[in-house]
This record gives structure tokens, C-alpha cells and sequence, in this order.
């Protein structure tokens, strides 16, 4: 990130712009539902919920909102009311928690009220995420980033279509769980403080409006009695001094003490590669195959299939032949994320077990991996530049004699009119 260039999305969130790539990180109609849409709702949590510790990676976690959505999700009043639903379901832990006492006025268990905050031995039994981004800054900054802003103003020298906010009364607005930001913040504190950069732009007055108040609140006065007062040279140390204790109370009611939270500063090649774990969740969130091909390589997704446990999932925001062709060549089960808003698939879930596709992917799709756009991206030793990867796909699909995908479409259309 050469630039620190944030905008309000349509959903309150924010969102960043890439001058690198020329590019925008997240949707301007809501970073934040996009999260949710591809990244959450498609995910098996049934599935999740029979696991003993649930692993996450974080694929180009930039300003975390996939692994913030999730454990926002696992907060949600929705997620509980449709788990606690089975009146068979055995209690282990009871919690008070004051964020749901209003839902738990509406939770009846063996025809008894409830008046405190109930959750299963599985429910965040324990969660360890490892988050993988190639950029140091947007890791620190990922605790303090706002959501839930109400005003929306389309960002003024930024490559956004107005376009994209017209629709936002159809987005509704979402918010993190301050606990979730407070939680990473706690992870990765002592870094943050001694990150002259990171300092230099929460401090700054410009971007204030786009970061949590009480957590950039606790840096800025930590940093400014360091530098007043000499002796204090252990700002780790120092920085216990000025947690809010009712963050830490709730984090341990709602058992997100048990949450461990990894992060590597890294290409993502070399991370996957020499990576002994297996993951029940993977999240794919690079930029597009055509701006960073090295993260959507067939040699890529073969160490992604090595390292997803047999009843994972891998999700990715991309529909692309290029990626899908590549994941199926890698041996993944292949299926469509079907976006119940906007009424259309959206996103891409690979497996290794068939019985967790929801949609599988139609006789067109498959049509289309057949054509010159489902060539996948080589990259034999995981450590090609993005120029010569694209280049060596392009001289590739211009010397095969597959049928073009434009055509494909065309014949495809055609056939279907037919009587």
C-alpha cells in the first residue's frame, strides 16, 4: 500500500482504493455485505459447528472484513436464534452477556426463560485464524477501521462510479462488533505501536472519521505519554495499563477469549507452501485473476487443495473460467455461491466433499471451462511475477485451437432458442 486512500461504501463500511492495482479493494455498494455474501452465507455451518477447533485462512486478509464477518456472524442474534432452535440441543457453558439481553427474552428452553446468554460447547469451543496479506500497514490498521457509517458521499478522485451508490437503499447498513476489532487489536498491539507508519495515519486528522475512536483514542495517548515520559521504554507492557476492562469482561463472556488470531506478512505462495495445517475454512480474496494471476495459478490451487481438510470449503468472491478451470485441474469439486439479494450466483466454493456444493455449477459453466477462457495460470515454481505469468497464459491461448468463449456464448444462446 503505497497510499492510504479510504472511502464510505454504500453499507456504512469502509472501503480502500489501491493506486498499485488502480483499483478499489472492495465494492462500493458495501465492503462489508460483500463480506457476508461471499465470504459467510455460503459457508456449511452445520458442518463447522461438529468441529473440535475451527481453522481459518485468510487469504489476503487486507483490512480483515472475512474474518471479521465471521466471527461477527457467530455473534449475530440471527446465527443464535436459529441454532438454539433445536430444544435437543445439550448446554454446556452458561454466559451473561448484556449485548443479547433483549434477544434472550425470546429464547424459551424446556418451556423455561432464560435470562442470560446460553452457548453450546461447540460455539466458539475454539477458532484460530491465520490471516496472510503481503501489505504490513493494512494488518495494523484492520482493528480500527469504522463500519456503520449512516452518511454516504461518493468519494471525490477516486475511480468510483456514482453508479455503484444508487443502489443503496437496498443495501442495509452493517456494523462490526467492536468486541472483534478490540479482540485483533489486543493480538497484534505491540506491533502497532512501534509501526511508525500505522502512527503516522491514525494520528493523522484527515482519516480519523474512518477509524474507531476509542481504540485509535487508546494508541495516540499510549504513544504521546511515551514520548513524554522517558522512562517508560516498555510500551507493551505499558499499553495493559490502558485496556478497557469491559472489553476484556465481554470478550471472555462471549468465549471470544478463545479465538487465536495469526498473521503472516508474506507472500501468500510461500506461506501456502510451506504450511503443515489443514483448514476447514479458506478464504480467496486476491485481487482479480488479470491484476495478480501468481494467486490464481493451477500450482496455487494445488497447494490450496493440499492443505483444505476433507470436509472444508474454499470460497472466493471470483465466477472467472480461468479460476474455476484451474481449481477443478487441482482436483477440487467445484460449485456456484448463490446471492440471495441480488437473486444470481456470485462467487465460487471449492471442495473436496461433493454433499457441501448447494449449487453446482450448470451445463454452461461447465461448456465454458472448455473454451480458450477456462486456460488456466501457470506458475511452476510459486514464485513468478504477475507479468510473466500473464504473459505465458496469453501466448498459450493464443496458440490453442479451442473454441473461443464468445463463440461459445453465442452457439450456446442459439441452441437454447431453438424450438
Amino acid at each position: 500500500m503505497t497510499e492510504f486512500k479510504p472511502y464510505f461504501t454504500a453499507d456504512g463500511s469502509t472501503g480502500l482504493y489501491n493506486s498499485d492495482f488502480n483499483d478499489i479493494y472492495h465494492s462500493a455498494t458495501g465492503a462489508l455485505t460483500e463480506a457476508y455474501e461471499k465470504f459467510i452465507y455460503p459457508i456449511n455451518f452445520e458442518m463447522i459447528n461438529k468441529k473440535n477447533e475451527i481453522k481459518i485462512l485468510d487469504i489476503c486478509y487486507g483490512i480483515g472484513y472475512n474474518s471479521k464477518s465471521f466471527l461477527n456472524y457467530i455473534l449475530d442474534k440471527k446465527f443464535l436464534k436459529n441454532y438454539f432452535s433445536d430444544n435437543k440441543t445439550s448446554f454446556a457453558t452458561i454466559y451473561t452477556d448484556n449485548i443479547f439481553k433483549n434477544f434472550l427474552k425470546k429464547i424459551h428452553i424446556n418451556n423455561n426463560t432464560c435470562n442470560e446468554t446460553i452457548y453450546t460447547d461447540n460455539i466458539l469451543r475454539k477458532i484460530s485464524i491465520t490471516a496472510v496479506d503481503n501489505d504490513e500497514k493494512l494488518f495494523f490498521l484492520s482493528p480500527f477501521i469504522k463500519t456503520g457509517q449512516r452518511k454516504i458521499s461518493v468519494p471525490k478522485n477516486l475511480p468510483i462510479n456514482s453508479k455503484f451508490y444508487n443502489n443503496s437503499k437496498q443495501i442495509s447498513k452493517r456494523k462490526i462488533n467492536k468486541l472483534i476489532n478490540f479482540l485483533i487489536f489486543e493480538k497484534i498491539s505491540s506491533e502497532i505501536i512501534q509501526n511508525k507508519g500505522v502512527l503516522s495515519i491514525l494520528s493523522n486528522e484527515n482519516f480519523k472519521d474512518y477509524f474507531e475512536t476509542d481504540l485509535r483514542g487508546y494508541v495516540l495517548n499510549l504513544v504521546k505519554e511515551h514520548c513524554t515520559n522517558p522512562k517508560l521504554s516498555n510500551l507493551h507492557n505499558i499499553y495493559y495499563r490502558y485496556l478497557s476492562k469491559c472489553y476484556k469482561m465481554q470478550l471472555k463472556r462471549t468465549n471470544l477469549d478463545k479465538v487465536y488470531f495469526n498473521y503472516k506478512i508474506d507472500d501468500a505462495r510461500s506461506v501456502v507452501r510451506d504450511d503443515k495445517n489443514e483448514y476447514n475454512l479458506i478464504f480467496l480474496d486476491a485481487f482479480s485473476p488479470n491484476k495478480c494471476p501468481c494467486l490464481w495459478s493451477y500450482e496455487f490451487f494445488t497447494e490450496l487443495y493440499r492443505i483444505l481438510e476433507k470436509d472444508g470449503m474454499l470460497l472466493t468472491y471470483s465466477t472467472s473460467a480461468v479460476v474455476r478451470s484451474a481449481m477443478i485441474e487441482a482436483g477440487f469439486i467445484v460449485g456456484n455461491v448463490y446471492n440471495e439479494r441480488l437473486n444470481k450466483f456470485t462467487g465460487t466454493v471449492a471442495v473436496k466433499n461433493s454433499e457441501l456444493i448447494k449449487y453446482p455449477l450448470t451445463e454452461f459453466d461447465f461448456g465454458l471451462l472448455k473454451t480458450r477462457a477456462g486456460i488456466f495460470y501457470r506458475d511452476k515454481n510459486l514464485n513468478g511475477q504477475n507479468e510473466a505469468i500473464i504473459e505465458l497464459y496469453n501466448l498459450e491461448k493464443k496458440n490453442s485451437i479451442r473454441e473461443s468463449s464468445t463463440q461459445y456464448i453465442k452457439n450456446y444462446t442459439h441452441n437454447k432458442d431453438l424450438p
